[in-house]
């Protein structure tokens, strides 16, 4: 092959120019991130249930999600762990099985699945798994704070703020700390519920069947195939007031002749104050493959215009940004690769003494650089530090050879 290359000179410098300038268009378009993309065969599923014993939250919680997570098609085997705290459900993949494609098929069985579980259950999580040692910070932090109630500004994150900052592209996730569970109360008189002869339980009931949501089947259209799904749920707490309940006697009462019901907040014991006034805080997650100072730039724009809509004195602040630390890594990598790029130069002249041989070598170490770049960018493998150094380290060893 180098008799070959030696005899076509034209053809060898068109190939290198042309690498270069492929190279330098992917060198330019190619994502930043902090460390290697991971996307393993693996889900996790996480639910929990706060005052719940272990073997009930076992029966009741991890056994029904188990079961509605191996009907799923690319499901090889679950493994769970019960305590209370919760469930936590290991979830391995086929080899070949989709994980975004697989995580979504989850979400709606145990979307499906919310209406048969006990009261008091948070809704369950669906993560991708990703070991602790490649695990990343969240790209970004931001609290919010104001003169309103946790429960308030936890509705305002949820309605406003949420939809808003997943649609930004690059952003995964938004997850929330410091929030308050806005719930409905619920208070009767026992001895008044004895002398009507209604147990508790009736209550109860009638509770867990305010929200209803049931598969009815797929309806087909041509080549389209859309399944039906039976959504009824109460849209304000007074809508409860008016579930009825059935006494032994057979009178029917509403719930709101037997129970005082009421909106209530539960911060799970956790206060967050900032400068004296309630704070909730959101953590941004950057998805695989993502541009991390594109993304980060993208949501403090997005965030800029959200301010604006946001009731008055609610305040929006930036925590953390990890793109402001990685983009001073690579601009001092960038300036101490140049001066390494212009020393070997140098060296080079002043050893070997002729400007042809010095213009080959380097050549050929740009040649490198430009490869890589482009081969990084065509498999959609972000650069981060570690890749960045290795490619500095293997340009060095060319030199030296």
């Amino acid at each position: 092959m180098i008799r070959w290359a030696s005899t076509r000179p034209a053809v060898i410098w068109a190939i290198g120019m042309a690498l270069m300038l492929a190279g330098a268009m992917a060198f330019v378009r190619l994502p930043l991130a902090t460390k290697t993309a991971v996307e393993l065969p693996r889900l996790t599923v996480s639910a929990s249930w706060a005052g719940a014993s272990a073997e009930l939250i076992e029966t009741y919680i991890t056994s029904p999600i188990e079961a509605a997570i191996q009907g799923v098609r690319g499901v090889r085997k679950t493994s769970s762990t019960s305590g209370e705290r919760g469930a936590n459900i290991s979830v391995e993949l086929e080899p070949g099985a989709d994980v975004q494609l697989t995580r979504l098929a989850i979400h709606e069985r145990l979307e499906l699945l919310r209406s048969e579980l006990p009261q008091g259950v948070a809704a369950p999580q669906v993560e991708n798994y990703v070991p602790e040692e490649l695990s990343e910070q969240p790209l970004m932090q931001y609290s919010l704070s104001g003169p309103y109630t946790p429960g308030t500004l936890s509705r305002i994150v949820e309605e406003q703020l949420k939809p808003r900052i997943t649609a930004v592209p690059g952003v995964a996730s938004v997850g929330t700390f410091g929030r308050a569970t806005v719930g409905i109360s619920v208070s009767y008189d026992v001895q008044r519920l004895r002398q009507l002869e209604i147990s508790p339980a009736l209550l109860s009931a009638a509770l867990a069947g305010a929200r209803v949501v049931q598969a009815l089947g797929e309806e087909q259209g041509g080549a389209t195939i859309r399944a039906v799904v039976l959504r009824d749920q109460p849209h304000v707490y007074q809508d409860l007031e008016q579930l009825p309940i059935r006494a032994a006697s057979g009178r029917v009462y509403t719930l709101g002749e037997l129970a005082a019901v009421r909106p209530e907040e539960d911060t799970r014991g956790v206060f967050s104050r900032l400068n004296g006034v309630p704070k909730v805080g959101l953590d941004l997650n950057r998805l695989p493959g993502a541009d991390v100072i594109q993304t980060a730039a993208r949501v403090r724009t997005a965030m800029a215009e959200i301010q604006r809509l946001l009731p008055t004195g609610v305040v929006v602040k930036l925590e953390s940004d990890e793109s402001v630390e990685l983009g001073k890594q690579l601009r001092d990598l960038i300036l101490r690769g140049s001066i390494a790029f212009a020393a070997v130069c140098l060296i080079l002249l002043l050893t070997l003494r002729h400007l042809k041989s010095v213009v080959l070598v380097m050549g050929s170490a740009a040649i490198a650089i430009a490869g890589t770049a482009l081969g990084l960018y065509l498999l959609k493998i972000p650069a981060n530090l570690l890749t960045l150094a290795g490619l500095g380290m293997g340009v060095g060893i060319l030199v030296q050879n």
